[in-house]
């Protein structure tokens, strides 16, 4: 790997973590075909768990200032952001805390009990390849729902549940989109558009980092650290893990305005043509 790889696989993961494109299925395609998936399944794991990092960073800065912002008088609730809004209140902060733990645990779940089959998948484009072909469906789907009115104040703990689940989906089938199949169920179980992109990116900083934790954990262990584990390798890995945070800090907003307006389709005819193509180069190949 050199640093304009490192840069490119940053830029792919800050840029696809949040919009629901998969990061994780983009990165096992570009570490397929640029060659990056040979230097090692330990190596490959532990660069993808650093970039996570680097995408919890960006939702860390993203919703503290967003925090910050809530708290002054001018600018709090009676923004007109409506649920929208990140809350103020000491309880709403706690309330929140329970349900994004809450519909962290199917994904926790199936994180430790299907580790070393989550460890395969990075070197499976086929199924990366059919998983974007039904996150397209599911995307059509989503803006198809109705609009929901559900926020913090009235959100229940089966609603976090069943968000959950799509996020565990996520987890099993590499290139089911996080951000995609965590969004399309808030607005399945009636949440409102902007705070179900507001619960999924708060989600997404538990995900980010139980699976990057556990990837460079597991990725330490191999008994061939020391043959990839080197300064340069590391040094490569930190850059792309700042342009993961750079770019991923940069794509939330944006992501939030098309979820609001219902455009999640335009990633569906996407998502397609990236599967097709996946799927017609390894047909044409073998």
């Amino acid at each position: 790997m050199n640093w304009w790889l490192a840069i490119l696989l940053g830029a792919l993961q800050g840029f696809t973590e949040f919009l629901p494109i998969s990061s994780s299925g983009h990165l096992v395609l570009a570490q397929h075909y640029l060659g990056f998936e040979e230097e090692a399944g330990a190596s490959a794991l532990f660069f993808d768990g650093m970039l996570h990092l680097g995408t919890l960073v960006a939702v860390v800065l993203y919703f503290g200032r967003e925090a910050l912002r809530s708290v002054d008088p001018g600018r709090g609730a009676s923004s007109g952001d409506g649920p929208a809004r990140m809350p103020i209140a000491l309880m709403s902060w706690l309330r929140l805390g329970l349900l994004v733990g809450l519909a962290s645990v199917p994904a926790t779940v199936v994180a430790l009990a299907a580790s070393d089959h989550i460890k395969d998948s990075f070197r499976n484009p086929l199924m990366v390849a059919c998983s974007f072909l039904v996150l397209g469906f599911v995307l059509l789907l989503s803006d198809r729902l109705r609009h929901g009115d559900t926020d913090l104040a009235r959100m229940t703990w089966w609603q976090a549940l069943l968000v959950g689940c799509g996020q565990a989906l996520s987890a099993v089938f590499r290139g089911l989109s996080r951000s995609g199949m965590t969004i399309t169920a808030a607005l399945a179980v009636g949440l409102d558009r902007a705070w179900a992109v507001r619960f999924s990116f708060l989600m997404s900083m538990v995900a980010s980092l139980g699976l990057g934790g556990l990837g460079i954990v597991k990725a330490l262990r191999d008994p061939s650290r020391d043959h990839w584990l080197t300064p340069d390798f590391m040094g490569l890995t930190l850059l792309a893990t700042a342009v993961s945070a750079v770019v991923g800090y940069l794509s939330i907003a944006p992501l939030i305005r098309l979820v609001r307006a219902a455009r999640l389709w335009w990633f569906s005819l996407y998502l397609w043509s990236i599967g097709l193509a996946v799927l017609a180069t390894h047909w044409w190949a073998g």
